[in-house]
């Protein structure tokens, strides 16, 4: 059937590359995922909650309030950073008001800018200020909605 050894293993290679591209072909869409399609993934309702872990888990790694001009901004510090910007982005669906809502949305925007690269020196000092000064509201104002039990 096949004339030589090398040309079974050309063949059998050729086919099993195709036999890959055609069933990753069928795992691709014409639509890229969106925000939207992740904040189906949280459980309904609880943004409060979530962005309040994640400020608590991000605070955990800054230095005290009023030292934030001698805090190291790591990979650690600043992931943590992104952290909380990001568990907004996927709360959005969750937050009990748009008071609230637009709140979580500042404290993400201020998170990301304070986390990214090129945020340096007293700007990101500043930034930081900025960032507690809003998480600190968001936590008042998402508060009244967690549930202590």
């Amino acid at each position: 059937m096949f004339p030589g050894p090398h040309t079974r293993s050309a063949v059998l290679t050729a086919g099993v590359l195709a036999a890959l591209l055609g069933g990753l072909a069928g795992c691709s869409d014409d639509e890229p995922q969106s925000s939207d399609d992740l904040a189906n993934y949280t459980d309904p309702g609880d943004g409060c909650a979530q962005v309040m872990s994640a400020i608590s888990y991000a605070d955990d790694v800054l230095k005290p309030a009023g030292q934030e001009r001698y805090q190291a901004f790591d990979d650690v510090v600043r992931s943590r950073l992104a952290a909380v910007d990001g568990t907004i982005a996927l709360e959005v669906r969750d937050f009990p008001s748009d008071d609230v809502l637009d709140q979580a949305r500042e404290v993400g925007t201020i998170a990301a800018r304070t986390a990214a690269a090129a945020t340096k020196g007293a700007e990101r000092v500043r930034a930081l200020r900025e960032y507690r000064r809003e998480a600190a509201q968001l936590v008042i104002d998402c508060g009244p909605y967690v549930d202590r039990s």
